[in-house]
């Protein structure tokens, strides 16, 4: 059976959410290249993005080929200098 255990303790500073709609020619930018589209998208935004990480419904989606049906939510957590993160999920 599979286990998951705390590596530590993250202090999180910081916690930002957006909401994303996409039209159909950002469908096509984002299947060409998932984690540049969502860093280009929140360059004005956010200063230094670490990781993205892509909710695994979105990547199916982009997979298959079918249309990516929004809103989607962006999660951008700051937990200490220059240690950012975004999370994209589907808003359901």
């Amino acid at each position: 059976m599979a286990k998951m255990y705390r590596k530590g303790e993250t202090q999180t500073r910081e916690i930002e959410v957006f909401e994303l709609d996409l039209g159909e020619g950002d469908q096509a930018e984002l299947r060409a290249d998932p984690e540049g589209f969502f860093r280009t998208l929140l360059a004005p935004e956010i200063d230094t993005v670490n990781r993205v990480t892509i909710d695994v419904r979105i990547m199916d989606d982009l997979s298959s080929g079918v249309p990516i049906a929004g809103p989607h939510i962006v999660h951008h957590t700051v937990s200490g200098q220059w240690q950012s993160t975004v999370e994209v999920t589907k808003a359901e």
